[in-house]
């Protein structure tokens, strides 16, 4: 694997204080991006950390949901030297049981690069 793409324990949210953080950001400092599969939100931190939501209610048997996971991780793992150094919680938004995998990993890649490019925008305009 290179060096400085892997999906380390400190590149993860890990308590629901870390999740509460994002949840609850002052509305000037979060983010949120959507489509019709996936709602990404995000708050300031120090370096790109990931947390998954991923409801029971929408995919009850647990293979659904880690594919899920395993996908939107994948999805972060490859672009996290591009995200700005924010906390990311990922919260799907329907059930993807009948979904293909590429399908999926495109509307990831496509949200990505929404919030690399706001943080391209952001940046421009405090300069």
């Amino acid at each position: 694997m290179p060096e400085g793409f892997g999906l380390t324990k400190h590149a993860r949210l890990l308590t629901s204080a870390e999740f509460s953080q994002v949840l609850n950001a002052k509305p000037g400092l979060a983010w949120r991006h959507q489509d019709p599969l996936f709602r990404v939100l995000s708050a300031p931190s120090d370096h790109p950390r990931l947390g998954l939501a991923i409801a029971k209610r929408l995919m009850p048997r647990a293979v659904d949901r880690n594919r899920v996971k395993r996908l939107v991780r994948e999805s972060f793992r490859l672009h996290q030297s591009r995200l700005p150094s924010r906390d990311y919680v990922v919260f799907a938004r329907q059930d993807m049981r009948s979904y293909p995998s590429k399908q999926i990993r495109y509307s990831l890649d496509e949200l990505m690069q929404a919030i690399i490019e706001r943080s391209k925008q952001s940046q421009q305009t405090s300069q």
